[in-house]
C-alpha cells in the first residue's frame, strides 16, 4: 500500500470517529455544568433561601427586594476571589449582580446544607462607605 493511500485511509477513519464520538458523547448533552460558576449555582439554587438578619437588615437600607437577591443568583457572577468555598462549615459565595433601581451589588451566600441556602449580607459596590446601622 502506498503512503498516500494509507494517509487516505487513516483520514477517512478519523472522520468517521469524529463523528461517532459527536452522536454518542457530545449531541444534546448540556454541558453547561462543567463551568465552577454553573456548579456553584446549580448547588445554591437546589436549597431554599433563608436571610439572616444581618442580610434582612442591609437588604432594607439599600432597598433590595428579596425577588431581586433570587435574580442575583440566577444571573449574577460568581466572585472567586471575594468567595470563600473551603469555609467549615458553611462555605460562602459571593455573587455580583445589578438590581433593578441599577445599582452594583455584592450578595454573598452560605450552604451550609444541601437543603438551605443562607443569604448572609447585602453589599452596594457603589458606595465608599458604608451607611447601614446593621450590627
Amino acid at each position: 500500500m502506498t503512503t498516500p493511500k494509507r494517509i487516505q485511509l487513516y483520514l477517512y477513519g478519523f472522520l468517521i470517529g469524529c463523528v461517532m464520538v459527536y452522536f454518542v458523547l457530545i449531541r444534546g448533552r448540556n454541558r453547561g455544568y462543567w463551568l465552577p460558576e454553573n456548579r456553584v449555582k446549580e448547588q445554591l439554587m437546589k436549597g431554599n433561601l433563608v436571610f439572616t438578619e444581618h442580610a434582612q437588615c442591609r437588604m432594607k437600607c439599600r432597598a433590595i427586594s428579596e425577588e431581586e437577591v433570587r435574580d442575583i443568583l440566577k444571573n449574577g457572577n460568581v466572585n472567586f476571589s471575594e468567595s470563600h468555598p473551603h469555609d467549615s462549615p458553611c462555605p460562602s459565595y459571593a455573587f455580583d449582580g445589578t438590581t433593578s433601581a441599577k445599582e452594583n451589588v455584592r450578595i454573598v451566600f452560605a450552604s451550609c446544607d444541601t437543603l438551605t441556602t443562607k443569604v448572609v449580607t447585602a453589599i452596594d459596590l457603589g458606595l465608599k462607605q458604608d451607611t447601614c446601622e446593621c450590627r
